[in-house]
């Protein structure tokens, strides 16, 4: 079975795959204070591991772990090793999270294509219909951009990630939330519009993953497919390169 784990900057996703399907996942904080929940990943006859990752601290202490606990050397998912052409100006900063994302879209043959990935950021990476990733956005994400307002106003962070029945708010929490939710749907219908715009494709496939993709994804307008294992799948691709 394949060992799959995401390291990024609020959560690392881990995911176990039997060659058909992930068959169990697992969400741990983006902390040291991994080991119990990670460990616990030892009931699965693990034969291969692959990590991507955006925290660098965290990469090697996830390494460790999986030679000591599963006695296997983890494939670290970079620029150089994955075999996809990144026409940016700086292919090395290319985060591995989105080099996964680009790696599954194009397993699919679903090109060109835009990746709307709503976590603690909310990257948008472009994809042209050579499967080459040609840039894209950076924003800060709903939790980042809501957290002096949830802050502030002493509202749960539980209760701010709730869609409203009415966007115009008649308390202090429904406007929290209309302000934060409905503004969060737009923006990214705005951002995947701004991009139809300028590449001018007409024939476009959008996705929607990460964290935040599946409470999002159900008042998009713009056409889409979410797949919440889109980066977990770019991750098995690639261990097999």
């Amino acid at each position: 079975m394949l060992l799959a784990i995401d390291i990024g900057n609020t959560n690392v996703t881990c995911g176990v795959h039997d060659g058909k399907d992930w068959i169990h996942t697992l969400r741990i904080p983006s902390t040291l204070d991994f080991w119990s929940s990670f460990s616990s990943l030892n009931e699965f006859e693990i034969s291969r591991t692959a990590i991507s990752s955006v925290v660098p601290a965290l990469t090697s202490v996830y390494v460790e772990s999986v030679r000591n606990i599963f006695h296997l050397d983890a494939h670290i998912i970079n620029p150089v090793n994955v075999g996809i052409v990144l026409k940016v100006d700086s292919p090395n900063e290319v985060g591995a999270d989105r080099i996964c994302n680009v790696a599954a879209v194009n397993t699919m043959g679903k090109l060109p294509a835009i990746v709307g990935d709503i976590g603690s950021a909310t990257n948008y990476d472009v994809v042209d219909k050579n499967g080459a990733f040609i840039g894209g956005a950076i924003a800060p994400g709903m939790e980042t951009a809501a957290h002096h307002l949830i802050k502030k106003a002493a509202l749960l962070k539980e209760t701010a990630f709730v869609l409203p029945s009415t966007v115009v708010g008649t308390n202090t929490e429904s406007n929290l939330q209309s302000g934060i939710m409905f503004g969060a749907v737009d923006v990214v219908d705005g951002m995947f519009q701004r991009i139809l715009n300028e590449t001018n494709w007409k024939n476009c496939h959008i996705f929607v993953t990460g964290g935040f993709g599946k409470l999002l994804s159900p008042h998009l307008k713009t056409k889409h497919t979410l797949i919440p294992t889109l980066t977990l799948d770019g991750i098995g691709q690639l261990a097999h390169n």
